[in-house]
């Protein structure tokens, strides 16, 4: 336990203690019940703490190695497991991902997507366009795909749940909101396409290929698909609040369409969100997957032999400049395939944030050999904003800063 009242489990790491004073001052400064935070240096976990509680009324503490929904870090997993069908020639990133839907659900007799008319750029999206975020979807002009269950139930007259084919149907009704590969806006629907690319090549489910293809050779056995209710929460998955206790009509569940429940369980489906955003995971489990894309032997190999060495610099190359609303780009800033990339003292390092009311999630991946990882059970401040981003200035700064680490 730490002095005062919010409880640290996991060894003591004294030339960490910089990043324990960190974590308790930002989960005090955001009333944040719980949190968890993995390093690992040259392929080990050399740090690995968790901080408050799991389960704030039940007093329980947060271990090290506890599960979290991980938001849009899922979306760099995404990426790998594409990356790696392409390694081994069974996709093309210049593929068209309309190739890899099947004609049936989406299209009725007639050939018209459900709610309106198609859109005849689709026949130009490509796989990399999607992993870019390049692909024509942009939430600021529009809406995000991923969370209009009720909207798209009624117009589709189907019952709820709402699955990804369902949103795919509706969706090829709807025109895009640009031309593909013209610019940049973040789409969870570009990478929720993406998984059922997987699953059309593999025959298997998406979920399934990535624990087997990606996860299992890491030793990475616990990250799962999380559910959406509180009674489907995994073995050693924390428990999730949102800073106003606030409540949303259930899109799932007996009540769904109808009853309110907590915005943490059921106001979205989490299986659904499952290629862009749906996975759960440690701290722990992060900080291996990143792992595995150090470049080791010279830079010829990578640490996890999971994608070859020129895949995972193709995987880290800037495809595209993230734009900010109102300026011509921001300087030094891209998205590759499935990670943010950052031009920091002529060094690309690449990161990816996770976002939801309910968790915030930050995985960093630097050029020389750290990775870093943390997850919290709240993700909005109390003035409403996601926390995601103010994790990783500081957390860097401290990487940058730390000049001994631990060699367990």
């Amino acid at each position: 336990m730490a002095d005062g009242d919010l409880p640290i489990t996991g060894e003591t790491r004294p030339e960490c203690a910089a990043f324990d004073a960190w974590t308790t001052g930002f989960l005090a400064e955001h009333k944040i019940p719980g949190a968890a935070l993995a390093i690992g240096r040259e392929g080990k976990v050399v740090y690995a703490r968790g901080f408050g509680y799991a389960d704030r009324d039940a007093k329980t503490p947060v271990a090290p190695d506890n599960l979290f929904r991980i938001a849009s870090v899922s979306k760099p997993i995404t990426g790998v497991a594409i990356m790696k069908l392409v390694e081994e020639e069974r996709l093309k990133l210049e593929d068209k991902v309309l190739d890899f839907l099947p004609n049936e659900p989406f299209f009725d007799n007639d050939g018209k997507a459900d709610g309106g008319k198609f859109d005849e750029r689709w026949k130009q999206i490509t796989v990399v366009e999607c992993l870019s975020h390049t692909g024509g979807w942009d939430r600021s002009k529009s809406y995000d795909p991923m969370f209009q269950a009720i909207r798209m139930a009624k117009s589709m007259q189907i019952d709820l749940p709402i699955l990804p084919e369902h949103i795919i149907r509706y969706q090829l009704g709807q025109p895009l909101d640009f031309d593909p590969l013209t610019r940049y806006a973040y789409s969870n629907f570009g990478y929720s396409i993406l998984g059922r690319v997987i699953e059309k090549i593999t025959g298997q489910s998406y979920e399934q290929y990535v624990r087997d293809a990606v996860f299992k050779p890491l030793g990475i056995e616990r990250a799962r698909i999380g559910g959406s209710l509180e009674s489907q929460r995994a073995e050693g998955e924390v428990r999730y609040y949102d800073v106003h206790n606030g409540k949303g009509v259930a899109t799932v569940g007996p009540g769904a369409g109808k009853d309110e429940v907590p915005i943490s369980y059921g106001v979205w489906r989490q299986e659904t969100l499952d290629a862009h955003g749906g996975w759960i995971a440690s701290a722990i489990d992060l900080v291996k997957f990143g792992a595995a894309f150090d470049f080791v032997d010279g830079g010829r190999k990578t640490r996890g032999a999971l994608l070859k060495a020129a895949t995972a610099r193709l995987m880290f190359s800037p495809q595209t400049t993230i734009t900010k609303p109102g300026d011509g780009g921001s300087a030094g800033v891209y998205y590759g395939l499935g990670w943010n990339l950052r031009n920091e003292d002529d060094v690309l390092v690449a990161r990816h944030g996770g976002a939801l009311a309910c968790t915030a999630a930050s995985l960093m991946h630097f050029p020389d050999g750290i990775n870093l990882a943390v997850l919290t059970n709240l993700g909005q401040s109390p003035d409403g904003k996601f926390l995601g981003g103010s994790m990783v200035d500081p957390l860097t700064k401290l990487i940058r800063e730390t000049k001994t680490w631990p060699t367990v």
